[in-house]
């Protein structure tokens, strides 16, 4: 059996409260990456982009223990973070990953200080693929 190996990050965005951003993303286990000059916009606002805290064989996060029941709980780490983002900011978290070379996969989702997201996956291929031809296999195994 082999193990799932992912790498995460999203594009760089502005926050309504950075202490209180960063707080989150702790808790979150998500480490914040800096705004060097070329991410910050013309508009003067400081940017941040974020990634998994924990190794460079990541993806998001989907559960956290709950240090009061020793559980783990759910995370939705998009709904979470649209609570941070500004008005007007769109945060993109990409993930790729892959199983050896079993499979690839790849997923993006986009989130809006509104909270509403639109996402899509390598996987959509295959359905475009299907306008071109009739013979399709799939990149895996």
């Amino acid at each position: 059996m082999a193990n799932y190996y992912a790498t995460a990050r999203s594009n760089y965005f502005a926050v309504k409260d950075e202490m209180t951003f960063r707080q989150w993303a702790e808790f979150a286990g998500l480490k914040v990456l800096d705004p060097d000059h070329k991410n910050k916009s013309a508009d003067g606002i400081r940017r941040f982009a974020i990634t998994p805290d924990t190794g460079d064989d990541a993806g998001w996060p989907d559960h956290r223990e709950n240090g009061e029941t020793g559980e783990f709980d759910e995370v939705d780490v998009p709904r979470e973070l649209a609570a941070h983002l500004r008005e007007g900011e769109v945060a993109v978290l990409m993930e790729v990953g892959s199983e050896k070379l079993r499979y690839l996969c790849g997923y993006a989702t986009a989130v809006n200080s509104d909270g509403k997201t639109a996402s899509m996956s390598l996987e959509g291929i295959y359905a475009r693929a299907a306008k071109l031809g009739t013979h399709i296999t799939r990149a895996e195994y």
